[in-house]
């Protein structure tokens, strides 16, 4: 700044008269020499332009030396008082030495207070957040300082009142920068308008060996009985051993002894809560030379809702205890329905949390209750799982169906094998007239339909003895094989044995790699006649006898016990044996009114296939398809395999896949886009996936959940346990659909949130929401929640000084809120055991150098540098106006004595 300034310039026009002074001095010059007329003139001249000048306003700059300085010292709990008392003899002596104009003290903690002298630094009046001081203590003294809280905003804003206007100002910021209230960037911008350097200066805290249980976070939607892990931040000032504890009232949770490392260290429990409704735990960590022991415990509130409610779907109904008593014992209540009842039931989706479709056939379930599906997850937030099994086939299933769409995977079909010979053995017996046997022929027709013409296909109709109706050959044209088919007439005696004897011989030499017989009967057989019983066993023991003597090549058989010793009665274990060495397998079904379900059931499972029960005459066309299409692997892999963990989710964490039995087939299917792959089954092939759907989440599984598949699995511990995370982590979490609300703790506030939807999951606008707090005290206050956003409200909520009891919220019954949706969301407590004072971090650098910087002040300062002098110096402004105008009034005064002053002079005459 320059050393004078102006404050106007247009009086400079002011000297354009000077020439017309001196004209008119020169003609008025009558009667006065040539010396006192220019004399005169001067001084006029002189005049007008110090009057010039005085009308500029006129103002001399000059730069003040002088520093002023404040010290703004932090007396918080968290600040060693060893470090205060040695902070005020290093004020002391730097005052002395450096001897600043003016001298001003900061004390504070909540709040901030200036003080005079380090005498007042002393005396201030302050309510001690000491160790003796207990929770629910209250502040005895107006106005007083709290050490259980550092406010730098404060202290920064309290500050500018200190310093003198015209000094250089410099502000001795003594901290550990770890501010609890207010906001130190509000306050900086002013502190840097007013040209204030900050030095800051790191506190020495108060303790140095502490450890505290920082944070306890509780996922959301607990449910009882619900396997949760509740995650527990533990901080600590140095490294040092430690047990940590949880409860819930006089029951023990968890206790884990850790090893603590200096900073955050971050520990799970995993637990369950028996109770609905709130509940309240206690975290508490006991560490090693432990300073502080009045923040080593933080108490938490769940909200604890019912069980969840999960419908089961299955196609099989006595299959469906496997999964069922699985889910029970994972806590979810089940409800298990065929899908006749879901289809015909729209009321059977209410109140569920969850559906589980299993091994449902794509025909058995209309556009309607597909769209009610889709409502469910997609608006309601329910959770889908669709479970494959043998009834899923591709794209003549749930390919491009409505039910598809939700899930997260596509349905697709290999190409067909092209090496099948099959077998259809039908029992043409006198059981077997009239509509069964129409139904069995239609059951054929159907299974020609599905085979290629390269398929290799026998049709035998057995009574007593087994009659070949389509000889085994390739398919071709088919029009020959049905016209075969449709001829077949019923007569005579079942015997099983006989059929079963002569599809092997059929099939015992065949290439194929796939070689199958399905039988249809009602099991009914009488034995064979001891003479064929007795060939049958020497043709069988000659063919066994092969067999371990290597002469049929590519079989390799373990013989059973009792094959050794001759034909067991019926011949049945080693006409089985053989068809295992031969490589055939058999499906049965058992028809009829009173089948025998042991024996069809014996056979298939001896021969490596599966047996069905057709409780209706009209299932036998769709048994025998869908034996068929698993035969050609249009959409089912049926061969052991180890599940393939792809991805990362709560729905297999903790579940050893390796470790557990394998399953046994999957159906074939692609990833959509944007679904998450958590399992495969082969490289490529998904096992389990998920998506999100609206609202809700969909997942599909492809392998079954019965005794077929995962036949191995059922006993396996893995699969209550992975059935139970899949479950959870699909089903809705809001156990209140309508609201969603959290009470959080910012310093001394409690935020309240609230958000409202409408049955559709939009937001709800334009309500009044209401919330009743009791404090600790025993008061109660009513807020009115103020809209800040779609659907959402909010509060604040000052907290006060006593700390024995939690503060509890609770909504207020008021329009567009209705009991029911209160009910389930429930109560919040919120604990405020001991301030975040007593949280002691160290000294926050980081901050404190940004504080520096930022107002060209330093960090960690030598005393000097405090007092050097950098150029910002306060200037004085002193207008001097007043000193021209009396100049130009002198000489105004001096021009009038040298013009009208009668002096001796000699005057010449001019002629």
């Amino acid at each position: 700044m320059p050393p004078m300034s102006f404050a106007v310039a247009w009086p400079l026009w002011l000297l354009a008269g000077l020439p017309f002074v001196w004209l008119l001095a020169w003609t008025h010059r009558f009667g006065l020499s040539r010396r006192r007329v220019v004399v005169a003139a001067l001084l006029r001249s002189a005049s007008l332009t110090l009057v010039c000048i005085a009308l500029m306003g006129p103002t001399l700059h000059q730069r003040v030396r002088d520093i002023s300085v404040v010290y703004a010292l932090d007396i918080s709990h968290s600040i060693s008082p060893a470090f205060l008392r040695a902070a005020l003899d290093w004020i002391g002596e730097a005052n002395t030495r450096y001897k600043p104009a003016r001298v001003r003290f900061v004390v504070f903690a909540d709040k901030a207070k200036l003080v005079t002298t380090a005498r007042d630094v002393v005396s201030a009046e302050i309510t001690p957040a000491s160790e003796t001081a207990q929770p629910g203590d209250a502040i005895t003294a107006p106005g007083a300082i709290d050490q259980g809280a550092t406010n730098l905003e404060s202290a920064l804003l309290t500050s500018l009142f200190g310093f003198a206007p015209d000094n250089a100002k410099r502000l001795v910021l003594l901290t550990d920068g770890n501010q609890t209230e207010g906001d130190l960037w509000r306050a900086l911008p002013r502190v840097r308008a007013e040209k204030i350097r900050v030095f800051t200066i790191p506190a020495a805290v108060s303790v140095e060996s502490d450890a505290w249980i920082e944070a306890v976070a509780v996922p959301d939607g607990v449910r009882q009985q619900e396997p949760v892990t509740i995650r527990v931040r533990v901080f600590s000032r140095s490294a040092t051993r430690a047990r940590v504890e949880m409860r819930n009232a006089d029951q023990l949770l968890g206790t884990q002894a850790v090893a603590l490392y200096p900073g955050a260290n971050q520990f799970s429990f995993p637990t369950k809560f028996d109770n609905p409704g709130a509940n309240n735990i206690l975290v508490q960590v006991f560490a090693e030379g432990d300073q502080f022991r009045h923040n080593d415990a933080l108490p938490e509130t769940v909200w604890v809702g019912p069980r969840p409610k999960v419908l089961y779907i299955e196609a099989a109904p006595e299959s469906a205890n496997y999964l069922a008593e699985a889910l029970t014992r994972q806590g979810i209540d089940v409800e298990v329905a065929n899908i006749d009842q879901l289809v015909s039931e729209p009321a059977l989706l209410d109140g569920r949390d969850g559906v589980i479709l299993s091994d449902i056939r794509a025909q058995s379930i209309d556009a309607a209750t597909s769209r009610r599906l889709e409502i469910f997850v997609r608006d309601l937030g329910g959770g889908l799982i669709f479970a494959a099994g043998e009834n899923t086939y591709g794209k003549e299933g749930f390919s491009r169906s409505a039910l598809e769409r939700l899930l997260p995977v596509k349905f697709e079909a290999q190409r067909k094998r092209q090496d099948l010979d099959l077998v259809l053995l039908i029992d043409r017996s006198h059981s077997m007239r009239g509509r069964k046997l129409d139904l069995a022929k239609s059951a054929a027709l159907a299974t020609l339909d599905l085979l290629d013409k390269d398929h290799r296909l026998a049709v035998v109709a057995f009574d007593s003895r087994p009659h070949d109706v389509v000889p085994l050959a390739a398919v071709g044209s088919k029009r020959r094989a049905e016209d075969l088919i449709r001829s077949m007439t019923s007569s005579g005696q079942t015997n099983i044995f006989n059929g079963l004897w002569h599809a092997h011989r059929l099939l015992q030499a065949s290439p194929a790699r796939t070689k199958h017989i399905i039988l249809l009967s009602d099991g009914n057989t009488a034995p064979p006649p001891g003479d064929a019983v007795k060939s049958s066993s020497e043709q069988a023991m000659e063919i066994l006898r092969k067999v371990r003597e290597g002469a049929i090549p590519g079989t390799d058989v373990a013989m059973a016990p009792d094959a050794a010793d001759g034909v067991a009665p019926g011949g049945y274990p080693v006409l089985l044996e053989m068809l295992v060495a031969a490589k055939i397998t058999l499906t049965t079904v058992a028809i009829g009114d009173k089948p025998n379900v042991e024996l069809m059931a014996h056979l298939a499972a001896s021969a490596e296939g599966k047996s069905y029960v057709a409780e209706r005459d009209t299932e036998i066309p769709g048994l025998f398809v869908a034996v068929t299409r698993r035969l050609l692997g249009q959409s089912i892999v049926e061969e052991p395999f180890h599940p393939i963990v792809k991805g990362r989710s709560p729905a297999i964490a903790g579940v050893d896949f390796s470790l557990g039995p394998r399953l046994k087939g999957y159906v074939i299917s692609k990833p959509k886009k944007f679904s998450d792959v958590l399992l495969e089954a082969k490289k490529g092939k998904p096992l389990l996936a998920e998506t999100r759907y609206g609202l809700g989440k969909t997942v599909a599984f492809l392998s079954d959940v019965k005794n077929r598949w995962s036949a191995d699995w059922i006993d396996w511990e893995g699969y209550g346990q992975l059935w139970g995370q899949v479950v959870r982590d699909s089903i809705r979490r809001d156990i209140g659909a309508a609201l969603q609300w959290r009470v959080t703790r910012e310093g001394r506030e409690a935020v309240v949130a609230l958000r409202v939807f409408d049955p559709d999951g939009a937001y709800r606008n334009g309500l009044s929401p209401k919330v009743r707090i009791g404090s600790p005290d025993g008061q109660s206050t009513v807020r009115q929640l103020r809209q800040v956003a779609p659907g959402e409200y909010r509060t604040r909520v000052t907290l006060g000084a006593s700390r024995a009891a939690p503060y509890r919220f609770e909504l207020v019954e008021s329009p567009g809120l209705s009991k029911q949706d209160m009910a389930r969301v429930g109560i919040r407590n919120m604990f405020y055991p001991y301030p975040d004072e007593y949280r002691v971090f160290p000294a926050n650098l980081e901050l404190l150098k940004v504080i520096s910087e930022t107002t060209g002040g330093g960090f960690a300062p030598k005393t000097g540098d405090i007092f050097a002098k950098l150029g910002d110096e306060g200037t004085v402004s002193n207008a001097i106006w007043q000193y021209f105008a009396l100049a130009a009034l002198l000489l105004f005064l001096l021009d009038i004595v040298v013009r009208r002053a009668h002096w001796k002079v000699s005057v010449k005459r001019y002629t």
